[in-house]
């Protein structure tokens, strides 16, 4: 679970930057007046921690793709904002490839954990609550996501109701995520007193 701690002391201070500078842009220098460029980290950020912590369930049948998919993600990241697009606008393309990475890591997670012959009970276990969480996001994300600009050129009314529902799904992600830590937290300490002195 260190990286989702990770994540989440990461992403409080992105979140906190970036809506202190929506807020109070007009008293801000002209250089800090623009906060896509945490919204863009935040995704990177979201994709290699909770890759990190997917990936070290060890899921062995996809191992291969694995290997790949995150240092793919790295190199397709460099590449578009060093050639295609600039770190301060808000990147639908960046955005819309965290959701397809994180939601195959999820689905392999769920495969592999249905395939496991352990005796874990994988419903009960943290990671789930912590795959459900990242999948509930990133599937109602990924389509608000990928039209970001069109939706908010088209109709600027229903763009906004669509980054409501973003942020409600965000909202839902932290309380997942604060739920398994949680669980995580009584199981090590059921783990600890279990244990013989």
């Amino acid at each position: 679970m260190n990286s989702i701690v990770l994540y989440i002391c990461i992403a409080f201070v992105l979140n906190l930057v970036s809506t202190t500078i929506f807020v109070h842009h007009y008293v801000m220098p002209p250089f800090l007046r623009n906060n896509n460029v945490f919204y863009n980290l935040h995704s990177c950020v979201r994709v290699i921690l909770f890759s990190w912590y997917i990936l070290s369930f060890k899921l062995p049948r996809f191992s291969l793709l694995l290997k790949i998919i995150l240092p793919a993600y790295l190199i397709f990241a460099i590449i578009n904002f060093v050639f295609f697009e600039s770190l301060f606008i808000f990147s639908s393309r960046v955005f819309s490839i965290e959701s397809i990475i994180l939601l195959i890591l999820c689905i392999l997670y769920f495969i592999s954990s249905m395939q496991d012959e352990s005796g874990t009970n994988w419903l009960k276990h943290p990671s789930f609550i912590v795959c459900t969480g990242i999948s509930l996001y990133e599937s109602v994300n990924f389509f608000i996501f990928l039209f970001f600009y069109p939706l908010f050129e088209n109709n600027p009314e229903f763009g906004k109701m669509t980054m409501t529902i973003a942020n409600m799904m965000y909202v839902i992600l932290c309380l997942l995520l604060a739920l398994a830590l949680r669980k995580n937290f009584k199981l090590q300490e059921h783990n600890s007193n279990t244990k013989p002195t």
